[in-house]
């Protein structure tokens, strides 16, 4: 066995042994006296709390998460862990497990919070006062700056995080991102730390090199550093080498993730470079996957935005991932999209978008589509139909329609009718794999004109209200067969009368979106 299964910690428990988890998750952006503040510090808090409790094991009653405060309420958080450790070993049989985990700036001598700090020897004191069996501290602090950026300090003399250097209690780990002399990275792509981020996403199943549904501390120890190291590798500063330290024994590893009955689950397209799941509703970046065996990540219900890459190419869609499902994601079901990619300026390390940005939640899309079916006519009589639409439309997400239409209507007494339309909505929209649902309502202008062999031609205006329901199912790109229904509600003046005429219609056709 190698030294992470001896040192990684489970103690050799008895089948009636419980174990128990609690977890202090803090991030605070703000570092002491000039610093500039981070941007993903608290957020990658937040994502570390989130995935705790979705899959580590951790109750949400037993993460103590703090964004952006002060040294003291962690203390107090502290102090409310090791009572919670208190009162579960008041059974025997049960083993608790601390999880602590820091995002932020730090010294070299602790951690710096909002203009307070905590000393690494007095945070040790505190974590081993809880009296937890197993404590594992994570630690993701250095050097700061714009885009792919020094996270912690300006630049001065390489520090040591001290900590380290005295650990000593059986059931102890610790974890830094970077070496002594190295500058922990952030990264606007991934909108994160990059070894918080790649942490995580090994915790999602990316790191589940044995494919057994279980992520372990060296399995996902081990995913951080080399996935840190090699998108590091490429910068100046040169690579990011994560470290650790500790003083674990016992029998087993200690298990930090269960993929076994996630909520809900998605597995890529096989043949990627690399992909990027992003939850829209947080506009976070949740997950990422590297080329490799590993397609299948373990998400929460909820709306996603997925982008692969493959060879020089970039791909995207967006979905509605529900709970308990486990959705196959086919490359028939991804838009090419142009890819973000790293320059430098200035010898800084930046990343840049050259395309369309799947982080936003506003999931909108130009769509263009032509449709044929039928419609009565303002005259009498029920004719034929021809329409085209183009418009800012949801897709993957509910929101506000923007369209221009023109169409055409042929009734059965000859008298040929044509309309342009300016129409705002909002649409209510489904969507589950290819297939697109929605239903929602539009109003706006419309200028309306008719042929008759009796009166020739004549124009009115009017104001529409048209509820509508549609279907669509790509086909692939950015094709998609369509399926729409409406009622459009029109008044006007007809023979010097207002009046509202009711004009339902039913079409068929093709959208094509970009």
């Amino acid at each position: 066995m190698n030294r992470w299964g001896v040192l990684a910690c489970l103690l050799a428990l008895s089948a009636l042994a419980e174990t128990r988890r609690v977890a202090v998750v803090v991030g605070n952006n703000a570092g002491n006296g000039d610093l500039a503040p981070l941007r993903y510090a608290e957020s990658d808090a937040g994502k570390m709390a989130r995935v705790l409790v979705e899959l580590g094991e951790v109750s949400s009653d037993d993460v103590l998460l703090l964004q952006g405060r002060p040294v003291a309420e962690l203390e107090r958080a502290l102090a409310d862990a090791r009572d919670r450790v208190a009162s579960f070993k008041k059974n025997p049989d049960t083993r608790v497990v601390l999880l602590f985990y820091f995002s932020g700036h730090s010294d070299g001598d602790g951690l710096e919070m909002g203009g307070t700090s905590l000393a690494f020897a007095r945070l040790k004191a505190l974590l081993a006062g809880t009296a937890a069996d197993v404590r594992l501290t994570i630690v993701d602090a250095c050097k700061s700056g714009a885009g792919l950026k020094e996270k912690g300090l300006k630049p001065t003399e390489a520090f040591v995080i001290k900590l380290s250097d005295t650990l000593n209690a059986t059931g102890e780990a610790f974890i830094t991102s970077s070496a002594a002399d190295e500058s922990a990275l952030e990264s606007s792509e991934v909108m994160g730390s990059l070894f918080t981020h790649n942490l995580i996403s090994g915790l999602r199943g990316a790191a589940d090199s044995s494919g057994d549904k279980l992520v372990t501390l060296s399995e996902a120890y081990r995913y951080a550093y080399e996935r840190t190291v090699t998108a590091s590798a490429i910068l100046p500063a040169g690579a990011q080498h994560p470290n650790y330290d500790y003083r674990l024994s016992g029998q087993g590893e200690l298990v930090l993730a269960t993929l076994l009955k996630p909520s809900a689950s998605l597995v890529l397209p096989e043949g990627l470079d690399r992909a990027l799941v992003t939850d829209l509703a947080r506009d976070q970046v949740v997950v990422e996957i590297p080329a490799g065996p590993v397609r299948e990540v373990a998400l929460a219900a909820g709306r996603y935005g997925v982008r692969v890459f493959k060879g020089a190419q970039s791909f995207g869609g967006r979905f509605t991932l529900a709970d308990g499902a486990r959705q196959v994601l086919t490359w028939n079901e991804l838009t090419p999209v142009t890819s973000s990619v790293v320059v430098a300026k200035k010898g800084s390390p930046v990343l840049e978008s050259t395309g369309p940005d799947l982080h936003a939640s506003s999931a909108d899309e130009m769509v263009l589509t032509a449709t044929f079916g039928a419609v009565p006519a303002i005259a009498n009589g029920v004719g034929l139909k021809g329409q085209l639409r183009v418009g800012f439309e949801p897709h993957a997400a509910s929101g506000i329609a923007f369209s221009l239409l023109g169409d055409t209507s042929f009734g059965g007494d000859t008298i040929t009718e044509a309309g342009l339309h300016a129409r705002v909505g909002y649409r209510l929209v489904y969507q589950t794999g290819p297939l697109w649902l929605g239903g929602g309502a539009e109003a706006g202008p419309a200028v309306l004109w008719q042929v008759s062999p009796a009166d020739g031609l004549s124009s009115s205006v009017a104001g529409v209200f048209a509820p509508r329901v549609g279907a669509r199912l790509r086909l692939g790109g950015p094709v998609s067969l369509m399926l729409d229904g409406e009622v459009a509600v029109m008044i006007l003046v007809i023979d010097r009368v207002l009046a509202a005429v009711a004009k339902p219609s039913a079409t068929f056709g093709v959208a094509f979106s970009w």
